[in-house]
């Protein structure tokens, strides 16, 4: 019988570009995982936020950040949120997630999610064609997400740095969205 081994595809493979002094990169090698709140679960939810992670559970369309667990939560909707996070950091919020599932419903997303990093002066410019939300620093500062749409792609859209965006969309549809991306950098 012959033997199969399953091989890891991402669905942007690596993929990096300058356009028009626009970097536009793929996000390899992190983990996303649902963390859905039980109804009337809030406040044990809350709880274990504050006890496991030591931070405070973000309001809807918030995101918090913990340094010393090295995560990203973004709050998307009253019941549910989104742990993010690099996967060399995996062993160590394996543990994390375990102490949650007491608390939270659980689900890995990442192979759902193409990332793509989009960086450089004209990033605002480029990113305005296709962003229907107030890209401006005073509107949306370091560590703000939004979901949003992008050219009928549901995004979501964390900026980093003044002038540094990561954006994910479903990763069946990666190839059109990094396709938008890169047309509207060509047309700055």
């Amino acid at each position: 019988m012959p033997k199969y081994k399953l091989k890891s595809n991402a669905p942007l493979a690596n993929h990096k570009n300058v356009i028009n002094k626009i970097k536009i990169s793929s996000i390899e090698k992190v983990e996303l995982f649902s963390l859905a709140i039980p109804i009337d679960g809030e406040k044990k939810a809350k709880t274990a936020l504050a006890k496991v992670i030591k931070c405070k559970m973000p309001s809807p369309g918030n995101c918090v950040v913990s340094v010393e667990q090295k995560l990203k939560i973004l709050r998307l909707a009253p019941e549910q949120a989104l742990l993010y996070f690099s996967n060399q950091n995996l062993p160590q919020i394996q543990k994390t997630l375990q102490a949650l599932k007491k608390s939270f419903y659980i689900t890995e997303q990442s192979d759902a999610w193409s990332g793509t990093r989009v960086s450089g002066q004209q990033v605002i410019a480029c990113l305005e064609r296709i962003c229907p939300i107030d890209l401006s620093y005073d509107s949306f500062g370091i560590n703000c997400f939004a979901r949003t749409s992008m050219e009928h792609l549901n995004t979501i859209i964390i900026r980093n740095k003044r002038t540094e965006f990561e954006l994910f969309s479903g990763s069946s549809s990666a190839k059109s969205f990094l396709h938008a991306i890169e047309t509207s950098a060509q047309n700055i």
